[in-house]
């Protein structure tokens, strides 16, 4: 893959949506993977951040992804209330800041 996209590569950006990651097994390993502190909502930030404090994090923007879904999580108060909780535990976690 690296010899295929090295050109138009963004490096060592801070944060990364979690709708399609790769990562290094050996990384992955060494942070535990995904915290079990955060369920639905924040969890791929909250990698994210921890995977930003030990190595790069690459984004490329050639690669285009499409999902076919999402309709079925529906947005009523359980998932206001989960997205809240959520939201408290990483901000708490990681600073009340915005990029």
């Amino acid at each position: 893959m690296r010899e295929l996209v090295s050109d138009g590569v963004e490096g060592n950006i801070p944060l990364a949506s979690g709708c399609f990651m790769f990562f290094r097994t050996k990384l992955l390993r060494v942070l535990d993977g995904f915290s079990p502190d955060y369920f639905l909502y924040f969890e791929d930030y909250d990698l994210s951040m921890r995977v930003h404090e030990l190595s790069d994090i690459v984004y490329v923007p050639m690669v285009r992804i499409t999902h076919f879904g999402g309709h079925a999580a529906g947005k009523g108060l359980r998932h206001i209330w989960m997205f809240s909780v959520s939201a408290y535990r990483f901000f708490s976690r990681w600073g009340w800041r915005w990029w």
